[in-house]
């Protein structure tokens, strides 16, 4: 039976891409790899052993990577590693982890990854050069396909996340939220784009939403506290100036503490999802909910667009998007449904790949 080596931005409590973890194993053991012979690159690899039952590896030691992807038959990359819009640094980590396992002979795969983007011409040219040998590339978002279509045979599938089972029995573990009455989740990042102004007016329409309408609560979520709860400390701040009912306004700050699938449950029980984080959007999405898109990057305009969603980047109006949403939120449902089941159909693809390329 094949090691399997999985890479990623893991081990950093960053909601979307543990969530990819526990939907790789999850797919990885039905299609009866033993646990034992997956092991993962993480910043805290003891987490990564005790939540997910697997062989973890340091990313912090070169030694121990290179151990790894020696001693490895296919690694295996998730979520949107290669672009350098993050840092050029960051594109480098994971292209030397490339470069090693193909000169070393080992099977290269992307399953349902985001490519891009790349604002160096450097960058797009290594990374061309990178992936002229990989075994599977199969892509998240048409964005992702258009980085490099004339360069690989590849095929555009979906973020593997579409197809997560959440577990909802948190509720107890969570009083201040009452479950039976409408949730409004909110999971904002911090952007260079996003400004005082923008969180202003957030807030106001917010706050509005929760004042009008008797029973709707607003639970406020970062998906990676280290990166969000900053931000969220100043949208909580704002809102409970404007909210009538502070009992309505909840920030769950302990969110990272709950188990990977409960916290897809948090998001899936969530009625409408108000979003710049991409996995808070799809696994609302996934749940069949209506969702409002703040569109910082690309990924999040190509989710939005596959799901038949409404958003807005921050250098455009909120005002008739946001109107629009809510007078139609039944159709913004409707559309989830059907990308949903169109997700769900596109994973497989990847699933049938991953059996192709794991078990021959």
């Amino acid at each position: 039976m094949k090691q399997i080596l999985i890479s990623g931005y893991l081990g950093f409590s960053n909601f979307g891409d543990e969530a990819l973890l526990s939907i790789l194993v999850r797919d990885l053991l039905k299609l009866g790899i033993p646990r034992n012979n997956i092991s993962v690159i993480s910043n805290d690899y003891v987490s990564t052993i005790n939540n997910f039952n697997v062989k973890a590896i340091n990313r912090k030691n070169f030694f121990e990577i290179v151990a790894g992807v020696l001693n490895c038959n296919s690694i295996i990359f998730v979520g949107g590693l290669f672009q350098d819009k993050t840092s050029f640094r960051s594109f480098l980590y994971y292209y030397f982890q490339l470069i090693l396992a193909e000169f070393t002979g080992k099977e290269v795969i992307f399953c349902g990854a985001g490519i891009g983007p790349f604002q160096r011409g450097i960058t797009q040219t290594l990374f061309k050069f990178g992936i002229k040998s990989v075994s599977m590339l199969t892509l998240r978002d048409p964005g992702s396909n258009n980085v490099i279509s004339h360069e690989k045979s590849l095929i555009v599938t979906c973020d593997p996340a579409w197809s997560i089972k959440p577990d909802f029995n948190f509720q107890d573990l969570i009083p201040q939220i009452n479950w039976k009455l409408p949730i409004l989740g909110v999971a904002v990042r911090g952007d260079k784009n996003l400004q005082m102004r923008h969180l202003k007016d957030l807030a106001d329409k917010i706050a509005k939403i929760a004042t009008s309408t008797k029973d709707w609560q607003v639970v406020l979520i970062p998906c990676m506290p280290l990166e969000d709860l900053p931000i969220e400390y100043e949208l909580y701040d704002l809102l409970s100036k404007r909210m009538i009912d502070k009992n309505k306004l909840i920030l769950l700050d302990n969110f990272s503490d709950f188990p990977i699938l409960q916290q897809a449950g948090i998001i899936g029980a969530c009625d409408v999802m108000i979003s710049m984080r991409y996995h808070a959007l799809l696994v609302a999405l996934a749940n069949e909910k209506p969702v409002f898109g703040l569109i910082y990057d690309q990924k999040v305009k190509s989710l939005l667009e596959f799901s038949g969603q409404v958003g807005v980047s921050f250098k455009d109006d909120l005002e008739k998007p946001w109107s629009y949403f809510w007078q139609n939120l039944k159709y913004s449902s409707n559309k989830a449904r059907e990308a949903k089941e169109r997700a769900q159909e596109l994973h497989n693809i990847n699933i049938e790949f991953l059996e192709k390329i794991l078990l021959s």
